[in-house]
């Protein structure tokens, strides 16, 4: 016999209704029941047909219990082995979410550590080039405290820029969630990096809002930026990104020497039409066309 609510619910009216036409004829519930009322109840000598049927289905009640208590106890056995199951599983998630906490933490770690030994390789290199130089002066030319100093902020500089990436012809709108618009486009790269900061920079006006401003977004590595440039080509087949562009994050100096580059690069395209030219590591590549 299967176990459920409802057979149990039946059952119990089933013996409620019994209990209450039994008792009933001596005038008193169970718990005032005695062998005395049963000696004195004048109907006792002629109800013996009716207590027999009462004995009857008592019986047949007491078994159709006994089958219902022992599917309910199936049905709890099996329940508590899904419970054992699921704390089993739970505690194999928990410790899987643990270890995942871990590797991240040991993960932010190496990338701390790379990015102190970077910084602090590039501070060497910077102050030995330029103790190199002041070897190369007289004695009456020691190197000033202002030169030093300013050499360690050129390679903190140069490896600040290096992490950043600016982004080029995505339009504004108000009220714009940057950053959402940031990791809309790198997605399109197939990139989806650690965003440390996205801002818009520069003077906000008609036309520039209609062409939008360079954003200027930093990333946690130079890696991850030159993992991005590597593909931003992609960009070209995005159904809504293809007029966007990715550059890095130039000094002065760098945005000079690059805008001469991209013009006379102009120029050997149309001078060389039957070539394809680009710029890559500061120099301009040219591949005939197929």
């Amino acid at each position: 016999m299967e176990f459920s609510i409802i057979k149990w619910q039946e059952l119990s009216m089933e013996m409620k209704i019994l209990e209450e036409d039994f008792f009933g004829r001596f005038d008193c519930e169970l718990w005032e029941f005695t062998d005395e009322k049963l000696k004195t109840n004048k109907e006792t000598r002629s109800m013996s047909a009716v207590y027999g049927g009462w004995i009857v289905q008592l019986a047949n009640m007491c078994h159709q219990t006994k089958g219902v208590m022992n599917a309910a106890a199936g049905k709890v056995e099996q329940l508590t082995s899904s419970v054992d199951t699921a704390q089993v599983k739970i505690i194999a998630l928990q410790g899987d979410l643990i270890k995942s906490k871990e590797d991240q933490l040991a993960s932010i770690r190496t990338t701390v550590r790379e990015e102190v030994a970077s910084v602090q390789s590039a501070v060497k290199t910077e102050i030995r080039s330029w103790s190199e130089i002041a070897g190369q002066k007289t004695a009456h030319q020691p190197i000033s405290t202002a030169r030093i100093k300013e050499a360690v902020k050129s390679a903190v500089i140069e490896e600040d820029k290096s992490r950043n990436l600016l982004i080029f012809g995505k339009p504004e709108v108000n009220n714009e969630d940057v950053a959402a618009t940031v990791s809309e486009i790198l997605l399109d790269t197939g990139e989806k990096p650690h965003l440390v900061e996205c801002r818009r920079i520069g003077a906000r006006g008609a036309e520039s809002q209609d062409k939008g401003r360079p954003i200027k977004v930093k990333l946690s590595s130079s890696d991850a930026v030159l993992s991005i440039l590597r593909n931003a080509s992609a960009l070209k087949n995005s159904s809504s990104n293809k007029s966007t562009f990715l550059g890095p994050d130039r000094t002065l100096d760098e945005r000079l020497a690059h805008k001469k580059l991209v013009e006379f690069m102009r120029r050997k395209m149309d001078d060389e039409p039957e070539s394809y030219h680009y710029i890559r590591g500061g120099l301009i590549r040219s591949v005939k066309k197929s």
